[in-house]
């Protein structure tokens, strides 16, 4: 389970179908979420660019069943 402690490269790395799920962000963002804060947590993430985490979590969890 993914939780929002872990960096992005740690989900990437163990789960690499939720790379695509880090990238639907990019368009929001108008940048490569993984290529600027792959060392950051989901929580740092979420609350620099007030994505809803919530939302992210679930998004990532559901991937990876």
């Amino acid at each position: 389970m993914i939780d929002q402690h872990m960096t992005l490269l740690d989900v990437v790395y163990k789960y690499p179908e939720t790379e695509a799920i880090f990238h639907s962000f990019d368009a929001i963002l108008e940048q490569c979420i993984l290529c600027s804060n792959l060392f950051d947590s989901i929580d740092t993430v979420c609350k620099l660019y007030h994505l809803n985490q919530a939302e992210m979590l679930m998004r990532l969890n559901m991937v990876i069943e």
